[in-house]
């Protein structure tokens, strides 16, 4: 019973909308069950009282059919019954939270029955109200296929022989095609630079050409989709890079917020990749990227900004000297981040902050009460821990640091040559503990292939010391 689909479910429908689905199973066109309205009404209580893990169908029986010998089949219709009707329930509301689908389902309505005046009145005033929308997306392109092929599908049986809109029909098709293409080459390719699966689109160097052909002035969301694109394919096409954030300035509202944020995002992991190969410019170039983003309204998903985005801003903003920005960022944005883990969030960018400043005692303070799953800012934690200890002169706590560090990156199988950079600022973290500044250790961390924070450690080995 616990993990039937009727309980699944049960369990998404929130208990905001009990009073909906009540009014919807009480209704005799979608339900004229009465057992199906008592088994929602059981599970509301059940559900209430903690009891719906451990019901069983006997209990449940006796309650929906007293007096009633158990009878397993009855159960079971009623339980299909109620799933059913919740599933179309759940259809029904994201129908409602559609507009654009009702609108194409009363068209259609119109033109099946053969109102024709109800169907030429309604048409146009959609197709008006359609165009108005700044909007150019794909999702614009394929409603306006929608109601153009309703249109033509209407006048077809009217004007027999008369002029029709198919023209209208085949643009709105092609223009859909062409930019929904290209939007899944580039999910395409951000997917395959993460797991390496190699994806073909139909027609994908077809539809590129035509962007290619096509002027930017003609079909600008085109354009910006098809450089984003080029953004992520290749971190040395400045030409393509520069037109991108270009368009993105000329042309802030063609895309919904989620689609105009991959494209910014397109353009920010240019600049990461530009910073990565040592072109340090670009830390300013994907920080100004990121405040007219937020600008915009458009990095927060439902309300809330993604952990990973806060913490990308913070850093850029840290790493180009904007520090007094940077502290009113995390204090505007704190409350923006998702619920579970908002402090620890907050409190392991602020002790970046305080780390950049060189207050390496409240770094400690600080990174005493956070605690992560993400092994990357775990190491990025124990790296912060790692040089505040040493900073400081504190050798115990360093010791018995390094040691747990030690630990947890040999438990970590998939960290890839990270695992040997930070091996090596470990073992070279000692050596420096021990022996302090030393000409012949410096040499060994310069010749060593991969180590991580190999700067500082070059720092320490010439006797830069802190405290």
């Amino acid at each position: 019973m616990d993990n039937s689909f009727l309980l699944q479910i049960f369990r998404a429908i929130d208990a905001s909308e009990h009073t909906s689905v009540r009014k919807f199973l009480a209704s005799p066109f979608f339900n004229q069950r009465r057992d199906v309205q008592d088994l929602f009404e059981f599970l509301i209580s059940a559900q209430k009282q903690g009891n719906l893990p451990t019901l069983t169908r006997e209990t449940i029986f006796a309650t929906l059919f007293p007096g009633k010998s158990f009878h397993n089949l009855t159960l079971n219709h009623t339980f299909s019954y109620l799933t059913n009707r919740l599933e179309q329930y759940l259809a029904l509301t994201e129908i409602q939270r559609d507009p654009q689908a009702e609108q194409l389902y009363r068209l259609r309505a119109f033109r099946r029955r053969g109102l024709s005046q109800l169907f030429e009145r309604d048409a146009q005033s959609i197709e008006k109200e359609h165009l108005r929308s700044p909007h150019r997306h794909a999702g614009w392109h394929l409603f306006h296929y929608q109601l153009q092929n309703e249109v033509f599908s209407h006048r077809i049986v009217q004007r027999r022989g008369g002029a029709t809109n198919l023209q209208i029909v085949a643009d709105a098709l092609g223009h859909f095609f062409m930019l929904e293409n290209l939007r899944w080459a580039c999910t395409a390719h951000a997917l395959r630079s993460v797991g390496g699966s190699e994806y073909r689109l139909p027609l994908g160097e077809a539809v590129r050409r035509a962007a290619d052909q096509t002027p930017a002035a003609e079909n600008p969301a085109l354009a910006l989709l098809a450089h984003s694109l080029r953004a992520l394919q290749n971190p040395d096409d400045e030409a393509s890079f520069q037109t991108l954030t270009e368009l993105l300035r000329q042309y802030p509202d063609l895309f919904p917020a989620a689609e105009s944020r991959d494209i910014f995002m397109a353009a920010i992991n240019f600049c990461i990749r530009r910073q990565n190969q040592g072109d340090r410019t670009y830390a300013r170039v994907a920080l100004d990227l990121y405040r007219e983003a937020l600008a915009r309204d458009i990095l927060l998903e439902n309300g809330v900004l993604p952990a990973y985005t806060y913490n990308n801003i913070h850093l850029l903003a840290q790493v180009t000297g904007e520090r007094a920005w940077a502290r009113d960022f995390l204090d505007q944005y704190r409350t923006a981040l998702p619920a579970a883990g908002r402090d620890n969030i907050y409190r392991y960018n602020v002790a970046i902050a305080h780390f950049r400043e060189g207050d390496y005692g409240r770094v400690l303070e600080l990174l005493q009460e956070v605690t992560f799953s993400e092994v990357f800012i775990n190491l990025d934690v124990r790296r912060m821990l790692l040089k505040s200890y040493f900073e400081m002169g504190e050798w115990l706590s360093l010791a018995s640091l390094l040691d747990s560090f030690a630990v947890f990156i040999r438990r970590q199988k998939e960290l890839g040559y990270h695992r040997t950079s930070y091996l090596n600022l470990i073992k070279f973290t000692k050596k420096l503990a021990k022996k302090g500044s030393n000409p012949q250790l410096a040499e060994s961390i310069r010749n060593t292939v991969a180590v991580a924070e190999r700067e500082w450690l070059l720092e320490k080995a010439a006797g830069k010391m802190a405290f």
